[in-house]
């Protein structure tokens, strides 16, 4: 019988757990007759939490390359939610701005999310899900801080 790796589990469990409340978050956009897509409602959710973000930013935070945004925002301007303006401090960019058709969809996603934790954060009793939230913290700040060096060489330097 193998070793149970811990990380490996850990990791393959989040991205479990990711594809799972993603693709029920999706259900319920179709359910509600909203016309988007993942990357679209993701955009309209970070423009509204982030107004006047570059699209080069937008690119990071979403985790998709720049033309990957392009393209989404070309198509959101098409239709009226979106509106690209020159960043006044960088000529060759762009800041972002949702337009007042757009407001109703983001209070729609927003009533959703809403609704979407409360459903799911009352499957685990409120104590254990906080713990989970803050040890999850602790590990995403240590990997955002620390180098990759194996721990055996970063032992001997101590």
């Amino acid at each position: 019988m193998s070793e149970i790796k811990p990380l490996v589990s850990l990791y393959t469990l989040i991205k479990d757990l990711d594809q799972l409340l993603r693709r029920r978050f999706e259900e319920r956009v179709r359910a509600a007759g909203l016309d988007l897509s993942r990357p679209q409602y993701r955009v309209l959710i970070m423009l509204d939490r982030n107004p006047g973000i570059t699209q080069a930013r937008l690119a990071e935070m979403l985790d998709v390359e720049k033309m990957t945004v392009t393209g989404l925002i070309d198509r959101m301007e098409t239709r009226g939610w979106v509106e690209r303006r020159r960043d006044p401090n960088d000529r060759r960019a762009h800041s972002l701005h949702l337009l007042p058709p757009a407001r109703p969809i983001v209070d729609q996603l927003e009533a959703m999310i809403a609704q979407w934790q409360d459903d799911y954060s009352a499957r685990l009793p409120a104590e254990v899900m906080a713990r989970l939230i803050g040890d999850l913290q602790i590990l995403k700040t240590r990997l955002t801080t620390d180098t990759d060096e194996p721990a055996a060489d970063a032992a001997k330097r101590c």
